[in-house]
């Protein structure tokens, strides 16, 4: 059971800091530039957003299987987390330089085209991180703290980030009510994020590389690369039903997720009239909350186990995370520029975001575990297939989280290129029935959950029979014959 040094798993968190960075740059900043500073319509950009996704539906697969089966000196994951940073840093600026005068159909295609680049960019690095990341560890409680480690790294970066970028890029100006609605400062924020994204990719790569002796190698002889090969591969972790169950479930989840981020510039300005201080102020709940959420969540799958754990948190965070909104629109709330408003709204985002923490570290452990299943079953190392499904959940949030977000926008009618002074009660109060209508998929998500069935106990049995098989081939059995001991023992234990 192996056990890392603070340091590697350091490097290796690190590494998210870039996919969050991106994550929030396209929620926070991208969205609302392109509808309330260029006014492309809502519905066109999640629409161009969501487009982008179809491409990801290819190249996850396509980085986790090269990942999977790749050989070199600096093992089958590093190499493409180097190779990924200087695109990445490159097409998430242009993403923020459309030229002037573009109109909808042109401001469309712009968005379109580097939403695809930049997504494709962050692939070729994400997938392998993560798949790395499984492979750091086989220990059930070292995965969580790996997980935890990334959660919460990527977090504290990502909070910081969009905090100086606030502060540097987007002052309030007597010229614009809201520092955001300044187009002047969106190309300095992208080279700025640019920048972190290329410099956090670089770290985690070259401090994670002593690792590289002792994580799984490529197969002596790979399957020759094909489109069927991909297919073939994850038709094969498709069977696994606590991998569908896990993707399906954690999707919907993220979809929730997904269209309360992106609505949330326009809800912290309009809804609650915030400025860009207080806007500085309102990401220091997401630090505060997910390191109590990773530091607490191992507590967690010690007494509760993981699964437990994701379904307390997805329930919790859906119906806390709205708790403002709804006793706002009740009129049980106080008032836009009362004394209590800021205390009570971070109050309660930190402990939202502890909850939504708990159930992202969960998650991602339990993708591990999953992952290692497989390999017993098929007798097969493919933790890059296994988490490219995790890169491609989070872009399904991210995508559809867009859509719904954008064509909400348009059917609600709310106004483009227009200061908060300037947008009718009406439209403030259907932004926030539009962010408390995306609780109903949370509900679909508990239902699908149900199906996962790997526990500490399960997983105990599953690295039992993997070290029998590992005993059995030294001792001269076939592999089919391993394998099928391998399903018998964790029979028993499933049944």
């Amino acid at each position: 059971m192996k056990k890392l040094s603070v340091h590697t798993k350091f490097a290796y968190g690190l590494g998210q800091v870039g996919e969050q960075v991106k994550n929030q740059g396209f929620t926070t900043f991208l969205f609302f530039y392109f509808t309330q500073v260029l006014g492309l319509s809502g519905s066109l950009a999640g629409t161009a957003i969501l487009i982008a996704l179809i491409f990801d539906a290819v190249t996850d697969p396509l980085a986790g299987s090269l990942s999977d089966n790749w050989k070199s000196p600096r093992g089958r994951r590093h190499p493409f987390m180097y190779a990924s940073a200087v695109p990445l840093g490159i097409t998430y600026v242009g993403l923020f330089l459309p030229p002037a005068g573009m109109g909808q159909t042109g401001m469309f295609v712009w968005l379109t085209v580097f939403a695809i680049l930049v997504r494709g960019a962050m692939t070729l690095y994400h997938v392998p991180h993560l798949a790395m990341g499984a492979e750091l560890s086989d220990d059930y409680q070292e995965r969580t703290s790996i997980v935890a480690w990334r959660t919460m790294l990527a977090v504290v970066g990502g909070a910081l980030t969009t905090i100086a970028a606030y502060g540097i890029f987007f002052p309030e100006t007597p010229e614009f009510e809201r520092g955001m609605l300044n187009p002047a400062g969106y190309p300095g924020y992208a080279v700025f994020a640019g920048v972190i994204m290329f410099v956090t990719i670089w770290y985690s790569a070259y401090g994670t590389r002593h690792e590289i002796p002792n994580m799984p190698k490529a197969p002596e002889h790979p399957e020759p690369f094909s489109v069927g090969r991909i297919v073939r591969e994850f038709a094969s972790a498709w069977q696994n039903v606590s991998f569908r169950s896990l993707f399906i479930g954690f999707t919907l989840y993220g979809i929730f997720f997904g269209v309360l981020s992106t609505l949330a510039t326009h809800l912290n300005l309009y809804f609650w009239g915030f400025d860009t201080k207080h806007l500085q102020i309102l990401i220091l709940p997401s630090v505060l909350g997910f390191m109590l959420g990773a530091a607490i969540v191992g507590k967690l799958h010690a007494r509760f186990d993981k699964m437990p754990t994701l379904l307390f948190g997805c329930v919790s965070s859906a119906f806390v995370g709205n708790a403002a909104v709804i006793l706002r629109l009740l009129g049980w709330f106080p008032e836009n520029g009362s004394p209590l408003l800021l205390p009570i709204i971070l109050f309660l985002l930190v402990v939202n975001l502890t909850i939504a923490a708990t159930s992202f570290v969960s998650a991602g452990s339990m993708m591990a575990d999953v992952a290692e299943q497989h390999v017993l079953n098929t007798g097969k190392s493919q933790q890059g297939i296994f988490f490219s499904a995790t890169s491609f959940s989070g872009k399904l949030a991210s995508g559809f989280g867009h859509f719904i977000a954008g064509v909400g926008l348009d059917w609600i009618a709310f106004p483009l290129q227009a200061g908060p002074s300037e947008v009718p009660a009406t439209a403030i109060r259907d932004l926030g029935l539009l962010n408390l209508g995306a609780v109903s998929i949370t509900l679909f998500a508990i239902w699908v959950f149900r199906y996962y069935t790997i526990n500490r106990e399960v997983q105990q049995a599953t690295q039992a029979a993997l070290r029998s098989r590992a005993l059995a081939g030294a001792l001269g059995h076939s592999p089919a014959e391993d394998i099928a001991a391998g399903e018998d023992a964790l029979g028993e234990v499933t049944q």
